[in-house]
């Protein structure tokens, strides 16, 4: 019987404090919504970052599953994206969390969990974290927000590419991604193609010195 009593009123308990966690986030969230410039959101899905603030009272109902399921993995999940869109990145989080604690090896859920760790400024714990789920499956907008991470945010311009020129050639990447991708190989500080420019530039010089010095570059393609 004592089991019986117990059970209800901890689900109250945790609806109560979930709400009353939900109001700060929301309330805390309007300042910053659509702010941030992080990594793109796409899996088969538009991105969260576009996706409409959530309404609260579908938060709450939600969350109303998650108190009688902890174990409801897709509502944990849901919860998390629409507190993503609303670029409420500490409260995504702890549902994120509880959500890939309940399935480590989920994919979608850990790169979520990546996006998130990246728009905390936590940029090599998100690397890790996409690393990590591409090893379940390749992804293309798994390798582009991996690419633009190692680009833009961990100074590795060139694994940046290497993930950016394997996101272009993924049969999984929309021609809007593959157009995304050029952008950024683009205007990538290639490392490669500075050493390149610079041998090119030494040969000829030799040439124009010595005459018929010049020798012959290895062959190889360039990147795109």
């Amino acid at each position: 019987m004592a089991g019986d009593i117990t059970l209800p009123v901890r689900a109250r308990v945790l609806v109560i404090s979930l709400a009353i966690a939900l109001v700060a986030m929301l309330a805390a969230s309007l300042a910053e919504r659509f702010t941030s410039t992080g990594l793109t959101v796409r899996h088969t899905h538009e991105p969260v970052a576009q996706a409409p603030a959530p309404a609260t009272d579908e938060v709450g109902r939600l969350m109303q599953e998650v108190a009688k399921d902890p174990g409801n993995k897709a509502a944990l999940v849901e919860i998390a994206e629409r507190l993503m869109s609303m670029g409420s990145w500490d409260g995504a989080e702890s549902f994120a969390t509880r959500a890939l604690a309940l399935d480590p090896r989920d994919a979608r859920t850990r790169y979520l969990l990546g996006v998130i760790r990246h728009n905390q400024g936590k940029h090599a714990e998100a690397a890790k974290l996409l690393e990590e789920a591409l090893k379940d499956g390749e992804s293309a907008p798994m390798r582009y927000s991996l690419g633009v991470l190692y680009l833009h945010y961990l100074n590795d311009p060139a694994r940046g590419v290497e993930q950016l020129s394997r996101a272009l050639h993924a049969p999984d990447a929309d021609e809007s991604l593959r157009q995304s991708i050029r952008e950024e190989l683009e205007k990538a500080p290639l490392a490669e193609k500075q050493a390149r420019g610079g041998d090119a530039a030494g040969a000829k010089g030799a040439s124009a010195g010595k005459g018929t010095t010049q020798k012959a570059a290895p062959g190889g393609a360039e990147r795109r």
